[in-house]
């Protein structure tokens, strides 16, 4: 490094690939004009791709600091130390004693500021903390994407909240201030050791200032909505059915926060229902009668005529591929709420996993889940574009 570009604000990003940074305290020698400078756990913000090494705010002006007194005494070397000998604290919710760490506050980017000093300070929780509030009616958690969402009791307050990489939930202490005392007291209770990392859509969204992402649940929710008015547009009746019970569905529909097959299950019924059972069989039999199609339907299950369907009235030549998450997601209800054999319990994981092509053995809910929403986007999606060329 050259020169510390004071004036330069650096990011929570590498500015060439995007990729994020790594709060990190990794001890390393460099030299600016002719100083050799030796920093120990200083806080440097880390590319975990390049290896490279940038620099926050803060530790550029340390650096600084130091180097001109070097350059005033005649000095080639100077060693920099983080103190630990002292923890900062902030005035927010103080006599609750939070686990944090001042040094979040003070070098990820974006946190520190003159006014409100401390309020953006990163706590973070194990995720059971939001089992309280997934499971009590009283409280409503919405995730607007997979790591970043609020949790609201009734109309009195609300929370913004994120989750890291590491599957940590993450507040802001100052918000964790203003709620009634005995929420900031379940929030103590599990609060644990900062892991120095925020990256989320959370940060994205409240430092970065950018829309989260929809979650990839909301879009398919979304474009199962415009196939069904692209469908009443183009053929003058509705390929789903039953929409205002639906929508009942919809409107309590959360991507799972745990994921043992309890709290799977009934998001997995309820997506069933949103794209299995709410499919208009009877209009589906009409078109194809009316057409003359030769096929004894009496014999075929829903799924079966809505293939059919889609390869002879829209001419749609990948409908098993199109209608593989459909499938999936009727044996997935079957694996998660009903009680079944061991030997079949396997056989059907066995078959889900490789028709979303996932490893044989895989048992994590969380990569079936996401990868069967994933397909069902992208056949929503196909259907949505085929009819539309009708």
């Amino acid at each position: 490094m050259e020169k510390l570009e004071l004036d330069k604000v650096q990011r929570y990003f590498d500015e060439a690939t995007g990729e994020p940074l790594r709060l990190c305290f990794d001890d390393h020698t460099l030299e600016i004009d002719g100083v050799e400078i030796v920093l120990e756990g200083v806080p440097s913000l880390k590319s975990d791709q390049t290896g490279e090494l940038h620099y926050p705010s803060r530790t550029k002006r340390m650096i600084a600091y130091y180097l001109e007194k070097a350059k005033k005494k005649g000095g080639s070397t100077i060693r920099i130390h983080r103190r630990r000998d002292h923890e900062g604290r902030y005035s927010y919710a103080e006599r609750f004693s939070f686990i944090y760490c001042d040094v979040d506050y003070e070098y990820i980017p974006g946190l520190a500021r003159p006014w409100e000093q401390g309020y953006l300070t990163p706590v973070f929780f194990k995720i059971s903390v939001l089992n309280k509030y997934s499971q009590d009616p009283e409280y409503r958690v919405d995730l607007f994407s997979n790591t970043y969402g609020t949790i609201w009791f009734g109309d009195k307050w609300r929370i913004n909240f994120g989750i890291n990489r590491n599957k940590r939930v993450i507040m802001w202490l100052g918000d964790i201030a203003r709620l009634p005392e005995p929420e900031i007291y379940y929030l103590r209770s599990e609060n644990i050791e900062s892991d120095h990392d925020i990256h989320s859509e959370f940060y994205d969204a409240q430092i970065e200032v950018q829309p989260a992402e929809l979650a990839p649940q909301q879009k398919v929710i979304r474009e199962r909505r415009r196939l069904n008015e692209a469908v009443i547009q183009k053929l003058g009746w509705a390929l789903f059915h039953l929409e205002g019970e639906v929508s009942k569905i919809i409107e309590n529909l959360e991507r799972p926060v745990f994921w043992e097959d309890k709290h799977v299950g009934p998001a997995v019924e309820s997506l069933n229902r949103i794209f299995v059972e709410s499919v208009n069989i009877e209009a589906l039999k009409r078109e194809l009668k009316e057409g003359n199609e030769q096929v004894a339907m009496k014999s075929l299950g829903s799924l079966k005529i809505l293939q059919y369907w889609l390869a002879e009235r829209l001419q749609l030549g990948n409908c098993s591929d199109v209608m593989c998450p459909f499938f999936v997601l009727y044996d997935y209800r079957i694996l998660t709420c009903h009680l079944i054999p061991d030997g079949k319990r396997q056989q059907t994981l066995l078959a889900i996993n490789t028709r979303l092509g996932l490893a044989q053995d895989n048992t994590n809910n969380e990569a079936i889940y996401d990868a069967l929403i994933s397909r069902l986007l992208q056949s929503v999606e196909t259907i949505l574009s085929t009819v539309q060329g009708q």
